[in-house]
């Protein structure tokens, strides 16, 4: 059964390394494990965690132990004066020392918060909206380097396209020329011909050097994001489109910096709250364990044992209004977030509109050049057939060559266009699509 296993583990491998490729979801995860911005957001949320632990604990009992010295150069003295008892008859007076010099106190305690204006429980539900709202912002640092992952992808795509445009010219372009070379051995043509030929093989020689050139930078470029090489990712990704009216809906559903904004919200309702309750009466209990030299017994001057407990009160009875500007310090901070939260809003919901209509523009015009794609085909071919008749000059037929190319870089252009406006529209509206 084991070795059963094994020969198709490796047969999957085999299989794996011949026909897979590595998917751009893999490739945008391993990026946002390497992003430096996502790795100190989720610090940055574990530690508010534990301060949300530690906001919850503070509701509980705490338990103490102390120790104390303390020296004291003189000691209290009674005097008691001498008493008459009697006719003739007096009892001496006396000097009484309480306490000592030395003084030792162990003390166990445990405290108990009873009421405080409900501050302990808003401060743990306090900690534990912050947390939510950084978790947000970690999601938002999240999709912004998938966005930078897709958006290095489909700009190779583009370069590879143009590429594999140029190089079906440059072959053509290389037929083409053995074909001048045959004829001008046979003086059907002359040297101008061939000179033209050559001269526009080498400026697409130049073309594909510049290209190449970009290609290069663009793939260290991904890999500088997650360290995958570029041409081990799948070729044929294609971004998940929406309607408009859909991508709304999303980005005021769904958007990360917006739940954080609520969350803000949240947190300041909550702080006032807690501004509030710092004026209502507080009450803690406490019980005592002591262990002391002297102890409840000053005159004894000896160890010994005893309890104590109570409760304690604090109440802040008057501050010269100092309550009503903390609360508008807080409110005023909330009207702020809200206005931010709206501009945020109508401007994105602007962009969104101006990216749907330049995407409409992209259509439109995608529409045209596959129409000029297939006109420039046949120009070529009929214009290759009248040079065969010697009815055109090669001039000519070379014009429509590159004219011919143009179009079909152009039609790959737009349709990279149309992919990476779907990243910037998924950026915008905060959208993993389905790498989520």
């Amino acid at each position: 059964m084991m070795k059963k296993k094994t020969v198709f583990f490796f047969l999957a491998l085999a299989g794996w390394l011949v026909y897979g490729e590595i998917p751009l979801k893999e490739a945008i995860e391993q990026g946002i494990a390497m992003n430096a911005a996502c790795r100190d957001q989720a610090w940055e949320v574990r530690s508010l965690e534990n301060e949300q632990k530690i906001a919850a604990l503070k509701k509980w009992f705490n338990l103490g132990l102390s120790a104390s010295y303390l020296y004291k150069s003189e000691q209290m003295e009674i005097v008691i004066p001498p008493v008459s008892i009697g006719p003739g008859a007096v009892m001496p007076g006396s000097r009484l020392k309480a306490g000592a010099k030395d003084n030792y106190d162990l003390k166990l305690q445990v405290s108990q918060p009873l009421f405080f204006g409900n501050i302990l429980s808003n401060t743990d539900r306090l900690q534990a909206v912050k947390t939510a709202g950084q978790r947000e912002i970690l999601l938002l640092a999240k999709i912004q380097a998938a966005a930078g992952i897709k958006r290095s992808y489909f700009q190779y795509r583009l370069y590879e396209g143009q590429m594999d445009s140029l190089q079906a010219l440059k072959k053509r372009l290389d037929l083409h020329l053995q074909k001048l070379r045959a004829y001008f051995k046979e003086e059907l043509i002359t040297k101008s011909d061939l000179l033209e030929t050559e001269a526009r093989l080498k400026e697409q020689e130049l073309n594909l050097e510049e290209l190449g050139d970009q290609m290069a930078r663009e793939r260290i470029h991904f890999r500088s994001l997650c360290g995958l090489d570029i041409a081990d990712i799948e070729k044929h990704y294609t971004a998940e489109t929406i309607g408009l009216a859909e991508a709304l809906a999303y980005f005021k559903a769904h958007h990360p910096l917006l739940h954080s904004l609520d969350q803000q919200l949240e947190a300041l309702r909550l702080q006032e709250k807690i501004v509030n309750g710092g004026y209502l009466p507080h009450l803690a209990g406490f019980a005592e364990v002591h262990y002391g030299k002297p102890g409840i017994d000053f005159f004894a001057n000896e160890w010994s044992a005893y309890f104590q407990g109570g409760i304690s009160l604090d109440w802040k009875l008057f501050n010269w209004n100092k309550r009503k500007y903390e609360t508008e310090i807080v409110r005023f901070a909330a009207e702020k977030v809200k206005n931010g939260q709206q501009d945020f809003i109508k401007e994105n919901e602007k962009l969104l509109s101006q990216l749907y209509e330049t995407r409409e523009t992209y259509k439109r015009k995608l529409a045209v050049v596959k129409d000029l794609v297939d006109i420039a085909g046949q120009d070529i071919a009929l214009k290759a057939k009248l040079l065969e008749e010697q009815q055109l000059a090669n001039i000519d037929y070379l014009g429509a060559l590159t004219q011919g190319e143009r179009y079909t870089s152009m039609q790959n252009t737009i349709l990279m266009q149309l992919e990476l406006l779907q990243v910037n529209i998924d950026q915008i509206i905060g959208r993993f699509a389905e790498d989520r």
